[in-house]
């Protein structure tokens, strides 16, 4: 027997990294390509193309995990009644808006300032497409939760995807270069973090309806294990914006190392909450849903 939430817990994991790491690239490119070598910017076109491809994949994989969790068995997998049904509602909808994003950025993800408009366009409509299906679509005034949730994502996007891109950069004996990206990179994050902060605290707050929701449900439990893994996030990406750029500018190579381990980290942490956020969206509602 297959356990099938089980199964669509992982496959959402996997949606939501490849998803931003897509995305992520596509931004990275646009703002920093011109900061970067031939070889870094052919490696992160590569990069952004593959984890769009391999989200296009699970995208389907979503679907079809979906399709197996109504017929609790393996040949509804690929039923196509099944399947249609959940194409007509809002994972069909979140599922094909998805695809035509990460479509752009793998089409688009290069050189011309058209090509790349298109890629970051489709990096919004990737992130967008998780705010039409899912819990924010049933709380909240208006559609307040959905555009809370999209800009989320994007912010979200916008840092680990850069994550991959950054530790390849970090190996460049170029230290002034590489210092001066990360530079610009901390300062646009320091204008980011605190609006994705700002938003996802009232999310939260929608979601939960109380204070004390967060200590008395799973949902709220889920929650505060991964608020605990984003501030061990913050603090690293504190630590490289305050203390290591400037070393790596100087071309210390304790702190080019040191650099490289804390964006290791980073990616660690970012592994652990996607699997966090998979979890409570996925096997647990929100108290206010309930």
């Amino acid at each position: 027997m297959i356990d099938w939430s089980v199964a669509a817990l992982v496959v959402k994991a996997l949606l939501y990294a490849t998803c931003l790491a897509a995305g992520g690239g596509a931004l990275f490119i646009a703002i920093f390509g011109r900061q970067l070598s031939e070889r870094e910017r052919r490696f992160v076109v590569r990069f952004t193309r593959a984890t769009a491809v391999a989200a296009l994949v699970f995208t389907v994989a979503r679907v079809m995990t979906l399709s197996a969790m109504l017929g609790d068995d393996l040949p509804s997998l690929w039923d196509r009644d099944l399947i249609q049904i959940i194409l007509e509602g809002s994972e069909g909808r979140a599922a094909a808006v998805r695809a035509i994003g990460l479509i752009a950025i793998a089409a688009f993800s290069f050189g011309t300032s058209a090509s790349q408009t298109a890629a970051v366009l489709g990096a919004f409509a990737t992130a967008g497409s998780f705010a039409l299906t899912g819990h924010t679509g049933s709380i909240g005034p208006w559609n307040l939760p959905r555009i809370l949730l999209a800009a989320h994502v994007l912010a979200v996007s916008y840092w680990i995807g850069a994550l991959v891109p950054l530790f390849k950069i970090a190996s460049s004996p170029e230290f002034s270069r590489v210092g001066a990206i990360l530079k610009r990179f901390g300062n646009i994050a320091a204008l980011i973090v605190p609006g994705l902060i700002a938003a996802g605290l009232v999310l939260l707050w929608l979601l939960l309806g109380s204070l004390e929701a967060i200590f008395t449900s799973a949902y709220g439990r889920l929650v505060l294990l991964k608020l605990a893994f984003v501030g061990g996030l913050l603090m690293l990406a504190a630590i490289n914006k305050l203390r290591l750029t400037s070393g790596v500018t100087a071309g210390d190579p304790a702190a080019v190392a040191s650099l490289r381990w804390s964006i290791a980290g980073e990616m660690a942490l970012a592994a652990v909450i996607l699997v966090v956020t998979a979890t409570f969206t996925t096997v647990v509602g929100p108290p206010e849903l309930e």
